[in-house]
């Protein structure tokens, strides 16, 4: 959703094209081809394939015309950096924490 949202934020909607991919049901092609760690998101651009969603977003706000997504200033990039950094490790906790079955209460908090 990242990447998705960096695209659209930079109009890059005619640059940049989305391919779906079944999660459960990833096509060969696509780890052959595209990106063999199998991950999603991915990025073919100047022949070479990006991947890792916080990685997308800064290389499509460096590589590509469209608003900044991140502030000139080089202390409020670092920040909004570890902001991006803390609400990745976050997301992860919470949604480990959603598909536990037990009792998640100290992890949670």
């Amino acid at each position: 959703q990242r990447a998705w949202i960096a695209r659209n934020c930079k109009g890059l909607q005619d640059k940049i094209k989305v391919v779906a991919i079944d999660l459960a049901d990833r096509p060969a092609w696509y780890k052959e081809k595209v990106y063999p760690e199998n991950k999603v998101p991915a990025l073919e651009h100047n022949n070479q394939v990006k991947g890792e969603s916080l990685d997308l977003v800064k290389y499509i706000d460096s590589n590509f015309d469209g608003p900044a997504l991140l502030p000139d200033d080089s202390a409020k990039k670092q920040f909004a950096e570890e902001l991006l950094a803390f609400s990745d490790g976050f997301n992860s906790a919470f949604f480990s924490c959603l598909r536990s079955k037990g009792d998640v209460s100290d992890e949670a908090g």
